[in-house]
């Protein structure tokens, strides 16, 4: 239960930084990055949409540890209220979390670059941003962590 929560609130911080920064606060950050990033302008959509995904999606890690993630609500025709095989949910899972890592080790070779601080300095700003993103790192591990841990309790129940 823990590790699910922590899965959502690590994606927090970095959420509240892109989205700060799609809304136009400097954030130590270059023109030149602004502008090629197009913020203010359709980088803005990215980054909130970007925002709102990742909270979504890490959110999805809670299905692991509650009933609403093991069975079909009772609304939904012809399967509703069936459990839902711990092979599938499992398999979902897992199959987000190759993707998750790969973003994770591509953003961590390229961090100067994403966060505009190729070339400059080290300053306070690019040491927040850093702290901000860094629970992130956690986030496949997490989502594995409660996933295995989801296969042992529902086989362990069948």
């Amino acid at each position: 239960m823990i590790a699910a929560w922590a899965t959502v609130w690590c994606v927090i911080p970095s959420s509240v930084w892109r989205s700060a920064a799609g809304f136009g606060a400097g954030l130590g950050m270059s023109d030149e990055w602004r502008e090629l990033q197009r913020i203010p302008g359709t980088g803005t959509v990215y980054v909130l949409t970007l925002s709102v995904l990742s909270i979504a999606f890490a959110s999805l890690t809670l299905g692991l540890v509650y009933p609403w993630g093991e069975r079909i609500p009772p609304r939904v025709p012809l399967a509703g209220g069936r459990d839902l095989p711990t092979w599938l949910v499992a398999g979902l899972a897992m199959a987000g979390v190759v993707p998750l890592a790969v973003i994770v080790w591509l953003s961590i070779v390229n961090w100067d670059v994403l966060i505009g601080a190729a070339g400059r300095p080290t300053t306070g700003w690019t040491t927040l941003a850093t702290a901000c993103y860094l629970p992130a790192t956690l986030w496949p591990i997490l989502v594995t962590a409660v996933t295995f841990a989801y296969v042992r309790r529902r086989t362990a129940a069948e």
